[in-house]
């Protein structure tokens, strides 16, 4: 009752007994009467059109043995996008696609951080809380000795990949599409690009099976490549039909 108290408020301009939902964005109006949206009044963002609170994926990072300590914070990508990306202090080995995989078996994919940044301590001010403007931009990790293309189609989807991921660097065909920030809604828009360039039909599926531009190559190629010839119809066995008298005359 108390939180929905809180939520509910009376409406100072309206009806007795009529309420405003308080959504927690703040904005203010200017001398023309126009609106401006400044933030919200608490954590919550949004993202791909749905509210995240941070704290809950915190928490979540959190039960992960090897994870200390975590914090979220937002970061716009090439189309000016807010992209999540969650910072941890981990006590043992484990990499950004580590943590972002073991995540997937626990929130919803719009939940899911697109980078994942370690660190040996988070930065705090002065009165001890965290310093989120002290912390580092997320980079896409580059995969060490990545390949470039070998073939036409490999070299076509890793042009697509960098497309969809707004990388400032040609990718290696062992990148993972991941690793770079992709979530759903960019496979989505990955896979009808190269399934109508190359005239095959893709799902999200196989972006998550085959992430990197050479996994996802040989995938198409495997889609392109011709039926082989259509077996013959298997013969039935001839139906045994009775003898006429005259055959059983002719035989004996």
């Amino acid at each position: 009752p108390a939180t929905t108290a809180s939520h509910f408020v009376p409406h100072p301009f309206g009806p007795p007994g009529s309420r405003l939902y308080r959504t927690g964005d703040q904005a203010h109006w200017d001398t023309t009467g126009n609106m401006h949206y400044t933030g919200r009044t608490d954590t919550q963002i949004k993202i791909r059109g749905f509210r995240i609170e941070p704290t809950e994926i915190e928490t979540v990072l959190t039960t992960h043995p090897l994870i200390a300590q975590a914090t979220l914070a937002t970061h716009p990508d090439h189309r000016n996008t807010p992209q999540l990306t969650a910072y941890v202090v981990t006590t043992g080995e484990l990499t950004a696609q580590d943590v972002r995989l073991w995540l997937r078996t626990l929130l919803p994919d719009h939940m899911v951080p697109a980078f994942v940044v370690p660190l040996d301590r988070l930065p705090l001010t002065p009165n001890g809380k965290i310093d989120k403007t002290a912390l580092p931009k997320p980079q896409a990790v580059t995969t060490p000795g990545g390949r470039a293309p070998r073939t036409a189609l490999e070299e076509s989807v890793r042009n697509w990949f960098g497309e969809a991921l707004g990388t400032p660097s040609p990718l290696s065909i062992d990148d993972n599409f991941f690793d770079h920030g992709g979530h759903s809604l960019l496979a989505a828009r990955l896979t009808n690009r190269i399934g109508a360039a190359h005239g095959v039909t893709l799902t999200l599926r196989d972006i998550f099976q085959h992430p990197t531009p050479a996994a996802l190559a040989q995938h198409v190629e495997a889609l392109k490549a011709p039926a082989g010839p259509a077996a013959a119809p298997r013969r039935g066995r001839p139906a045994l039909r009775r003898r006429t008298p005259d055959q059983e005359r002719t035989s004996s």
